[in-house]
């Protein structure tokens, strides 16, 4: 009897055992699923934003300068806040970038009365970069200056200098991860973006 009892002790104690490692190794089995559903989730909606500027317009070949922000990833970019870099100087505003490098084009542009200012003669247009959220595989043109009579001398100065300005820009995606870039494809995850 007590060899019965010995074996019974020990088959116990085995199914015990293989009950508690079966457990153990769902629970890790779980945690590895979840875990790979969860970089999923991250990986279908990761923004990449990038900054590019241009002096034509693709779709009608006409001469525009623009500043456009470029979402290359697969994911919505909720933007955040943006740091013009010219010369040193650092702004939150595209137009203290613009009176730092053509001060005196600038000028003499803003003398026209706004009335003459349309696309035609030479006009611009601008856009918000507060807070917008700029689809997937989308461009947010935030500034972009038609080529025309009143803004000739504006429009050459400010062809030469776009090139010297660096654009910093902090954004996040829809799961509230945050991200600073300032060249393109160097992407830093941050925990949260200045405001």
């Amino acid at each position: 009897m007590s060899s019965t009892r010995f074996s019974e002790q020990k088959l116990n104690l085995t199914l015990a055992l293989c009950a508690v490692l079966i457990s153990v190794a769902s629970f890790y089995a779980t945690y590895l699923q979840a875990n790979a559903a969860e970089q999923q989730v991250k990986a279908m909606t990761l923004p990449l934003l990038q900054y590019g500027t241009g002096n034509v317009d693709p779709q009608t070949n006409e001469p525009v300068i623009s500043f456009s922000l470029i979402n290359g990833g697969v994911g919505p970019a909720i933007v955040k806040s943006i740091t013009y870099k010219y010369q040193g100087k650092s702004s939150t505003d595209f137009f203290d970038y613009l009176s730092s490098c053509c001060q005196a084009e600038l000028k003499q542009f803003n003398a026209n009365p706004p009335t003459s200012l349309d696309l035609s003669n030479g006009g611009y247009v601008t856009s918000s970069t507060y807070n917008v959220v700029i689809p997937a595989q989308d461009k947010l043109a935030f500034y972009k200056l038609y080529r025309g009579e009143l803004s000739e001398a504006l429009w050459s100065k400010l062809n030469t200098e776009r090139r010297h300005l660096k654009v910093q820009t902090c954004y996040c995606s829809l799961l509230d991860e945050c991200y600073l870039t300032e060249q393109k494809g160097v992407v830093e995850p941050v925990d949260s973006c200045p405001v």
